[in-house]
C-alpha cells in the first residue's frame, strides 16, 4: 500500500491518523530515538484506506495490540516546519479502546516491538502538561477528549 504523502522541494503533504488508548488515567506515548518530543501512536493512512482502518493498523504494527476505535475526537490541520521542509498536515485523532487487554501497563521507556526504532511511554494524564508533546495543540485534544463531538483544530506552527 502506497502512503498518502506527497513530497515537492521544501513543501509536503501529509495525511495521517493517531490516537489515544486511556488506562489507570494514562496514555501511551512514543518517540523516535533521536526526537526531543513525543507523539501519539499513530502513523500515515494509505491509499484506498480509510482512517479507521489505518489506526487500527498502526496501533497493531507499532505494539502489536488489536485495539478498537470508539470515536473520532479531532481533525488538526496542521502547518509546522521539520526536517527543513514546511509540512501542511491533515490529521484524525481517535479516542481508542483496548477491550482484550493486550496493551501492557508498564515503567519506564522501552521499546515495545523488537523492530521498531520507537520508544514508548506511559504518562499520567496529569504531567501532560510538563512534557513536549507534538503537534502542539496535543494538549487541547487531551483535555477535550470526553467533549462530545469532533474537535476542528487548526495548529499553525510556522
Amino acid at each position: 500500500m502506497r502512503d498518502i504523502q506527497i513530497i515537492d522541494n521544501g513543501d509536503a503533504f501529509n495525511y495521517r491518523v493517531s490516537g489515544v488508548v486511556v488506562k489507570d488515567n494514562k496514555i501511551l506515548l512514543n518517540r523516535l530515538e533521536n526526537d526531543d518530543f513525543w507523539t501519539f501512536v499513530g502513523g500515515k493512512v494509505a491509499f484506498g484506506e480509510s482512517s479507521e482502518k489505518a489506526i487500527v493498523r498502526e496501533y497493531f504494527e507499532e505494539t502489536g495490540a488489536n485495539i478498537g476505535v470508539e470515536r473520532l475526537a479531532a481533525l488538526v490541520e496542521n502547518f509546522f516546519d521539520f526536517n527543513s521542509k514546511r509540512w501542511h498536515e491533515l490529521l484524525l485523532f481517535y479516542v481508542l479502546k483496548d477491550e482484550n487487554e493486550e496493551l501492557d501497563l508498564f515503567e519506564g521507556e522501552r521499546r515495545i516491538r523488537d523492530n521498531s526504532k520507537g520508544i514508548y511511554k506511559w504518562f499520567d494524564l496529569t504531567e501532560l502538561g510538563t512534557i513536549k508533546i507534538q503537534p502542539e495543540c496535543s494538549q487541547q485534544i487531551i483535555n477535550d477528549l470526553n467533549a462530545q463531538g469532533v474537535q476542528h483544530i487548526i495548529n499553525e506552527d510556522i
